[in-house]
């Protein structure tokens, strides 16, 4: 083993440590955790059969038993990716139809069963004389093809799925690193394939995809650790490590004390239903500066002053929708806060995905 599958084993053991701490983390959404985890285990597993498979430890009596699984986690980034960003979003547990991305899953379980239940001097064996075909259910050589396509599919639905949806998203940033760092793995493992097909590269030639892979364990372990729906509710301003607000003045305590009484000042006082509120009014009541102020919003709400007023009136006119179902949208508009249709329907679709008209069919 040399120096460089050395520093891949070392990440895969990093990221072993980080999904272990995601399962175990209470605080939060659990089922995200979990995924998150999962998502963050496989990785760690992959980097470690590769490590294995170059040092050609894999064909080994002790290591053997391992070959060919590198195909499961393949097929599993993709489901676990879609239903991580889909619980953080819609908050949606597990349903009968989500059994469908596990299809791919099942399909290498059996088709791969016959080989994985021989012995480790079978297998040995079998490498040897390249019989390895042979003990599979069905024979097909496009598998790397079908997973590179799946992989793609999988890029394509968060895609059209959550593209408005992580916009809207208060920590967006997060989700759409999340997204891209994943078709960033996609297209670095489908390039190795292609490249070893052209004869550019030959399979035991693959590092690449190993630094690919460590670097985005480590992105991944870095932010994924710390960002809001994971760990502590911290926005990923306070992950960055040059922060906007770094020299402003305000304390973190007397921060938090602001965001404290600012939530309770919005929830009892309700200033958000006067069309004319501005920046410089809360400052003012708070006695803060106008940049302090904005400070605050942006570092614990994640929301420009707009968007944080604007999600308190979308609230109170999805109050009265449901409270008097008669009720004119232009009345639920202005009453609500806002002074004009357009900006209402604009805060209203990207608060809740929906149309005010759509809502209010659905009540």
């Amino acid at each position: 083993m040399n120096f460089l599958e050395t520093i891949f084993l070392f990440f895969a053991f990093q990221a072993f440590i980080f999904a272990f701490l995601f399962f175990i983390k209470k605080k939060g959404d659990r089922i995200a955790n979990i995924l998150l985890g999962l998502y963050v285990l496989l990785f760690s597993y992959n980097i470690i059969f590769n490590v294995l498979h170059w040092s050609e430890l894999l064909y080994s009596r002790q290591f053997v038993h391992l070959s060919i699984t590198n195909r499961i986690p393949w097929v599993l980034y993709g489901p676990i990716v879609y239903l991580y960003i889909n619980r953080i979003i819609h908050k949606n547990g597990f349903r009968s139809i989500d059994i469908l991305h596990f299809i791919p899953f099942l399909y290498i379980l059996i088709n791969y069963s016959p080989y994985y239940f021989l012995s480790a001097d079978q297998k040995i064996d079998l490498f040897s004389n390249g019989n390895f075909w042979h003990h599979v259910y069905l024979k097909n050589p496009y598998t790397i093809t079908i997973i590179i396509g799946l992989m793609f599919f999988y890029c394509g639905l968060l895609f059209f799925s959550f593209k408005q949806n992580i916009k809207s998203y208060n920590n967006s940033r997060w989700l759409t690193w999340l997204s891209f760092s994943f078709f960033g793995y996609v297209v670095s493992f489908s390039s190795y394939f292609v490249l070893v097909y052209f004869n550019v590269l030959t399979e035991g030639s693959d590092y690449f995809i190993g630094f690919s892979m460590t670097f985005f364990i480590g992105l991944l372990s870095y932010f994924g650790f710390l960002q809001p729906h994971v760990f502590d509710g911290l926005s990923m301003n306070k992950v960055i490590p040059f922060k906007k607000y770094r020299k402003t003045g305000l304390s973190t305590e007397h921060s938090l004390e602001i965001r404290s009484r600012l939530i309770d000042f919005m929830e009892e006082n309700k200033p958000y239903l006067n069309h004319e509120l501005r920046l410089d009014y809360l400052a003012k009541t708070f006695n803060l500066s106008r940049h302090h102020m904005s400070q605050v919003i942006n570092e614990h709400f994640d929301l420009s002053f707009f968007d944080f007023i604007n999600q308190y009136r979308v609230e109170e006119a999805k109050k009265m929708m449901i409270e008097d179902n008669r009720l004119s949208m232009t009345k639920i508009l202005y009453s609500s806060g806002f002074n004009n249709r357009v900006s209402f329907y604009k805060a209203f679709k990207k608060f809740t995905q929906k149309t005010p008209s759509e809502y209010k069919l659905k009540k």
